[in-house]
């Protein structure tokens, strides 16, 4: 499999399996410390479920520092965080459209095993998004939600899965390999099997996007889009 790759990327940057996985661990430790204060500190004074939403928020905002601190300047490889023009954004809004139109036609030759498509669709908005998790919940629970969800997430599995994962990969495999690994990788992540189909597609699309284009700005865009877009469909067909 041979991948269409931005000039600036032919050589992948040497990512350092321990320091890679060093930055995680501190990251998911500073992030249990800070959770478990925030967890003391607003017990007795808010509802469990805010308390839940800003621990969730505290640890990917430790994660996305570790990443930018580590790795830094964030915008060269092997992060890659930066604008590389419109054009590139436009092709990242047609690879959103095509990750939705191919996992349409995915989970139509699922139907057996998933249901329709839109019985699948409302599966996968249940576990994937806070649309059901939060219903009846109070206004400043969503407040936390929605940035975590639509933006602070998508920001750490894209630093995570897309640049560190993906060009550490590609220092041990061929880049189609690599992004194959890295996309059965977000899969697993998604952890319901209703919605391991549909990361893993994206996985795959985003992979190229992010080697076509040499920039996770890119990726996060459409991982935005596409969040926005579940967060919306799960408040409409999960009332």
């Amino acid at each position: 499999m041979k991948i269409a790759l931005d000039s600036r990327l032919e050589t992948p940057p040497l990512v350092d399996g321990r320091r890679f996985l060093g930055t995680i661990a501190v990251a998911l430790a500073t992030g249990a410390a800070i959770g478990t204060a925030t967890f003391l500190a607003l017990r007795s004074v808010a509802d469990p479920t805010i308390t839940g939403q800003v621990i969730t928020l505290e640890v990917y905002a430790c994660l996305v520092g570790s990443f930018v601190f580590a790795f830094r300047p964030a915008q060269n490889p092997p992060l890659s965080f930066r604008y590389t023009g419109a054009n590139d954004l436009g092709l990242a809004f047609l690879t959103w459209l095509c990750i939705l139109a191919t996992a349409f036609v995915v989970y139509l030759a699922l139907t057996p095993i998933t249901g329709n498509p839109l019985e699948a669709l409302r599966k996968i908005l249940a576990v994937a998004t806070d649309a059901k998790r939060l219903q009846g919940k109070p206004l400043l629970a969503w407040c936390v939600a929605i940035p975590r969800g639509c933006l602070l997430a998508p920001v750490f599995e894209e630093l995570m899965f897309r640049s560190l994962l993906l060009d550490w990969l590609r220092n041990r495999f061929s880049n189609g390999r690599a992004i194959i690994v890295s996309a059965v990788l977000f899969a697993v992540m998604h952890v319901y099997p209703i919605a391991m189909p549909y990361a893993f597609l994206a996985g795959l699309i985003l992979g190229w996007l992010r080697l076509r284009t040499g920039s996770t700005v890119n990726t996060l865009f459409v991982h935005v889009l596409n969040n926005l877009l579940f967060l919306g469909l799960g408040l409409w067909l999960l009332k």
